[in-house]
C-alpha cells in the first residue's frame, strides 16, 4: 500500500479537523501553539503529514531554528508526532517517523529531536523499537517531563473519595465559602487570569518560560474548540484563583495556575482543581494530567498535586537523529554559546534594572 508524505501544503483549518482525529493531539502541536513558540525563538514551523491510501495516519509539527554561521540546524518535535488513533499500531509510528527523518535529516540536514508524547507505562517494546529502526537514538542526557496523571474512568464520586485526606478537607472548606466559579474561553477571563498571574509572579519574584501574554496570543489564534479553558473562583467581585487547561485527544492537561493571598487562605487553588476534573470527565477526557512535578525544586506544588492521587508518570525523553559531519557535530556548541549569551544580556539587564553592578552586587557609582 502507498504512502505518501506531504510537507508544507495544509492549512491551519485542516491541520485542525486531521488532527482532531488522534487520541494524541495536544495543545503543543495546535497550529497556533508552534507559531507562537516558533515566533519567539525566531525560528519557523515545517508541517509533515504521512498518508496510507488517502487516510493520514500521522501528522507532526517541527519547529526549526538554523543556527547562525551554519549550514544546520535544530528541527524541534514537542508531543509529536501525533500517531495515536483507532486501529493504529507501532508500525504507523515507525513510517511517520522515517517520513521525518527523510525530509528533516537527509533533506534539509537538520539535527532533529523529538519529545514525543509518551508514558514509560505506554512505551511497549514495539513503540521504542520504531524510534530505534528509524535512526532515532535516545538522548538520555535531558530532563525528562514527570506529572501526575489521574484516570477520569471512574465515576466521580469515586474519584472524590481517593482523594488525600487533608486535600479532600480543604476541598470541603473551600465549598463553604460558596465562592463563585466563571469558566470559558474569551478574552476578558483571559486578561483577569493574566493580571493574576502577573501579580503573583511579581509577588514570588519567579521567571517562567510560560507568559500570560503568550498564553493569550496562543488562546487567539485557537480555534473555538481548541481553546484553553479558563476557570477563575470570586467572592464579592474579588478575583481569587485562576486555573488554565486544554483538552484534546483524550487528556486534559493543566497548564497554569495563580492565587492571591486571600485565594490561598480560602484554598480556592482545591475548588478550582476539582471543578476542572468535572469538566475534563464531561468533555469525554479519560485522563487529567496535573501539568508536571518537581518534588525537589518545588516541593508544596508537589505534595498539592499529589492530593489527587493520581498516578507518577514520567514520559520517555528526548530523541534525536542528524547525518553526522562537521555542520552538525558544531550544533550542539553554537546552541550552548548562544544559551549563555542570552543567560549573559538578561543577567546584564536584571543587574541595571535593579541599580547594581555587574561584579559584587553593590549600587553603582
Amino acid at each position: 500500500m502507498s504512502i505518501n508524505v506531504v510537507v508544507d501544503q495544509v492549512t491551519a483549518s485542516d491541520w485542525s479537523d486531521m488532527a482532531s482525529a488522534f487520541d494524541d493531539y495536544n495543545i503543543y502541536q495546535t497550529w497556533s501553539f508552534a507559531k507562537q513558540r516558533a515566533a519567539e525563538m525566531k525560528g519557523r514551523v515545517s508541517r509533515l503529514l504521512v498518508l496510507r491510501a488517502g487516510k493520514t495516519i500521522g501528522m507532526a509539527q517541527v519547529r526549526i531554528k538554523r543556527i547562525p554561521g551554519l549550514r544546520s540546524g535544530i528541527a524541534y518535535a514537542y508531543w509529536g508526532p501525533l500517531w495515536r488513533r483507532p486501529g493504529s499500531d507501532s508500525a504507523d509510528l515507525r513510517m511517520v517517523l522515517d517520513a521525518i527523518r527523510q525530509e528533516y535529516v537527509r533533506r534539509r540536514g537538520f539535527v532533529v529531536r523529538i519529545v514525543p508524547n509518551v508514558t514509560e507505562e505506554d512505551a511497549s517494546e514495539q513503540i521504542v523499537a520504531a524510534f530505534d529502526d528509524a535512526g532515532f537514538l535516545h538522548d538520555s542526557t535531558t530532563a525528562r517531563y514527570r506529572t501526575f496523571v489521574l484516570d477520569l474512568t471512574p465515576p466521580l464520586d469515586e474519584l472524590r473519595r481517593a482523594l488525600a485526606q487533608k486535600w479532600r478537607n480543604c476541598l470541603n472548606q473551600a465549598e463553604r465559602q460558596h465562592l463563585e466559579i466563571r469558566s470559558g474561553t474569551g478574552r476578558e477571563l483571559v486578561a483577569e487570569f493574566a493580571r493574576l498571574y502577573e501579580e503573583m509572579a511579581s509577588r514570588k519574584g519567579f521567571r517562567s518560560n510560560v507568559s500570560a501574554r503568550s498564553f493569550a496570543l496562543v488562546q487567539d489564534g485557537l480555534p473555538q474548540r481548541e481553546k484553553q479553558t479558563v476557570l477563575l473562583t470570586y467572592l464579592g467581585g474579588q478575583a481569587l484563583a485562576g486555573h488554565v487547561s486544554s483538552t484534546l485527544g483524550g487528556t486534559c492537561v493543566y497548564l497554569m495556575g495563580a492565587s492571591n493571598e486571600p485565594g490561598r487562605r480560602l484554598k480556592a487553588s482545591y475548588l478550582l482543581q476539582w471543578h476542572a476534573v468535572r469538566r475534563a470527565k464531561e468533555a469525554g477526557a479519560r485522563r487529567y494530567d496535573l501539568g508536571g512535578i518537581d518534588p525537589v525544586g518545588n516541593p508544596g506544588v508537589h505534595r498539592f498535586k499529589a492530593g489527587l492521587s493520581g498516578c507518577d508518570c514520567c514520559f520517555i525523553g528526548q530523541y534525536q537523529a542528524s547525518r553526522g559531519g562537521l555542520s552538525n557535530r558544531m550544533v550542539p556548541i553554537a546552541e550552548h554559546v548562544y544559551r549563555s549569551l542570552a543567560n549573559s544580556r538578561l543577567l546584564s539587564w536584571m543587574y541595571r534594572a535593579a541599580g547594581l553592578n555587574g561584579g559584587g552586587g553593590r549600587r553603582a557609582g
